[in-house]
């Protein structure tokens, strides 16, 4: 990495907005937020669940989750010092490949932000109920334990609604309070772990069939479903304040190596081996060595807390409850946060109507708060527990990872004279290995979490043909509705058909489709939709097709892949390890350069530039008749607004 002279950073007239959120944010008010998404509830139950799914390996998985952020990591510290932008991760796309990927990249991280509030608000009360069950916060069903209703889902709504009174005072409020809320945070899990190893059995490092009784490939598997990807989540979504830090050239790049991945790694390694080494199976009701019945054990409401009573230290069971409570509590209030500011960057973008860039006095996007306090209690619905939930939102929040590599790799050809005080030296390999690994990610989640996020995320498609395309006149109004209505009807009954979505023992419903013709189905569905739009669309409008349609095309070989490899369902998968990786990183590096060759200048990037070159002229830097990348080129595949 290089420096370049740090400069303040320029914005387009289409940002003014912009002008009324407040730099707030401190270096140290950052790295906390960024350990406070991280260390939230994914503390507090991924080792049991980590655990679960590889057994003593799963200390492998923390490791491997650190590696493979990091080379992600690399790429959004050049994009966030260069850009730093509130709701940036749903921005960036706009400027590189057009409306198109924007839409559908910002729907996808939409439903992770919104998610994440109410999975913590899970976690505090999966906690505090499984210890107190006279309260009748939890129910089994199909032998997972739950939320109940009406119960224990309405006390999720009033914290959800605490949420949004705390976030309603602005960014400063979250970053000042959160600064001590932080310390507490990295305090507690460093005790906990210290305790759970006085109680050190090396035994369970090698019981029920050695140190990775499971297999190799259950260490990868436990990246997402065992909440690895889930509890590294906060490397990038300090990226989502950037337009409220002072000095973001240098205080994000320092924040995303401290606190998105160096504090998080330390303090995970430690609990998940102390966690392993003090596992009293008797206590937990299962037979040594039964990795995979942890999860359904008497420890699974609260292992941590468990852990440390059965090693004799009852009474820091009041201040692990009490950290059970804060910890996922102020994670949910910094995510209800992230999600007001993707909703504010969509409507920047023009993807939802512009009322949701209303700011208070507090620099708080009101409207976007309100709306995503209301859409998330939703969520309290399709899998109320923190277990299920975990995978398909860790998915999600690895989709906008992806992003990174492709957008990076066509700035540095369409705004190569931008200043970046962060320079990546060898971009291409840095951007096409952060986007292989977030691919990577995401295909370790397995089949279940994949077809269940994504189910979701299609509908992204229809949304954008019946408001954004037709609204901007890229498509004919009235075909583009009908299009979207034909679509929402036929994958309805597709997802229903396969019988997949929202199961609580992540088992196909009896009697559904198999998958040759529920493949098939959505294979035909995405594409006649996606061709049809195509033809109804202005030479624009299919512009901005060119510039997303490898996303779209990409997921769906994930999918397929994901389904016959070793981390589907099929009991006799077709593809083996390293077959299935082999064939998955090919089909990455192909989509990246894919994804490269679509990119290209858009109207909210030259509006960038132009700003960039009336400052270079003020200061006297440009000649008046200078800088020729005013006014983009238009090759064939550029994509302009």
């Amino acid at each position: 990495m290089s420096g370049t002279p740090e400069a303040l950073p320029v914005e387009g007239a289409y940002e003014a907005s912009d002008a009324h959120l407040k730099q707030q944010i401190s270096l140290w008010g950052l790295i906390a937020l960024a350990v406070s998404v991280q260390v939230g509830s994914g503390w507090l139950l991924a080792t049991l669940a980590a655990a679960s799914i590889a057994g003593p390996a799963s200390i492998l998985t923390w490791v491997l989750g650190a590696v493979f952020f990091g080379i992600i990591g690399v790429t959004w510290m050049e994009l966030g010092a260069m850009l730093p932008r509130s709701g940036a991760g749903v921005r960036y796309p706009r400027l590189t490949h057009g409306a198109f990927l924007s839409w559908f990249n910002g729907w996808g991280y939409l439903i992770a932000a919104l998610a994440l509030p109410v999975i913590e608000v899970q976690a505090v009360l999966t906690y505090i109920g499984g210890n107190w069950p006279e309260l009748g916060f939890l129910e089994e069903r199909a032998g997972i334990t739950v939320l109940s209703w009406p119960l224990g889902i309405l006390v999720g709504f009033v914290l959800l609604f605490v949420f949004f009174l705390l976030n309603l005072f602005g960014a400063k409020l979250l970053s000042e309070s959160n600064k001590y809320v932080t310390i507490w945070k990295i305090v507690i899990p460093l005790v906990t772990s210290f305790l759970m190893f006085t109680a050190f059995s090396s035994a369970n490092f090698t019981i029920g069939g050695g140190f990775a009784p499971l297999g190799g490939g259950a260490v990868f598997g436990a990246l997402a479903t065992g909440g690895i990807v889930f509890a590294y989540s906060g490397l990038r979504q300090i990226l989502d304040f950037g337009g409220e830090v002072v000095n973001p050239q240098r205080n994000i790049p320092i924040a995303i190596v401290v606190g998105g991945l160096l504090i998080p790694l330390v303090i995970y390694i430690l609990l998940q081996i102390g966690f392993l080494g003090a596992i009293n199976w008797a206590d937990a009701g299962v037979e040594p060595g039964d990795w995979t019945g942890l999860l359904g054990s008497d420890w699974a409401s609260a292992p941590l807390l468990n852990a440390v009573v059965a090693a004799g230290f009852t009474w820091f069971s009041v201040v692990l409850l009490s950290d059970a409570a804060l910890s996922p509590a102020a994670t949910g209030w910094v995510w209800l946060g992230i999600g007001t500011r993707t909703v504010y960057s969509m409507s920047v973008n023009k993807e939802v109507p512009a009322v949701f860039q209303r700011i208070n006095r507090h620099g708080t996007p009101i409207v976007a708060l309100f709306g995503c306090t209301v859409v998330g209690l939703l969520f309290f619905f399709p899998a109320p527990s923190w277990y299920l939930f975990v995978g398909m939102v860790s998915i999600a929040l690895t989709l906008s990872y992806v992003m990174g590599g492709p957008v990076l790799a066509v700035l540095r050809r369409t705004a190569p004279d931008l200043p970046r005080p962060v320079k990546l030296k060898g971009v291409t390999f840095w951007a096409m290995s952060g986007y292989v690994a977030s691919l990577m990610l995401i295909y370790f989640a397995g089949w279940v979490p994949l077809i269940n996020l994504f189910t979701i995320v299609f509908f992204a498609l229809p949304i954008y043909g019946a408001y954004t395309s037709a609204r901007e006149g890229w498509s004919r109004p009235v075909p583009s509705r009908l299009l979207s209505a034909a679509f929402t009807i036929a994958w309805v009954v597709t997802a229903v058909g396969g019988g997949w979505l929202a199961t609580l023992d992540q088992q196909q419903r009896e009697g559904s489709w198999g998958f040759p013709v529920f493949f098939t189905a959505i294979v035909l569905i995405v594409v006649l939709f996606t061709a049809g739009l195509y033809a109804v669309s202005t030479d624009v409008g299919r512009r901005h097709i060119h510039g997303g349609i490898w996303l779209v095309v990409t997921i769906l070989a994930l999918l397929f892949l994901a389904y016959v490899g070793p981390f589907g369902p099929m009991e006799d998968p077709l593809l083996d390890n390293p077959i299935d990786l082999i064939l998955m990183i090919l089909v990455a590096i192909g989509s990246f350069l894919w994804s490269v060759r679509a990119g290209g200048p858009t109207e909210e990037l030259t509006e960038i530039l132009k700003a960039q070159e009336e400052r270079d002229r003020a200061a006297g830097n440009v000649p008046a008749s200078s800088n020729p990348r005013t006014e983009p080129a238009r090759p064939t595949k550029a994509v302009e607004g």
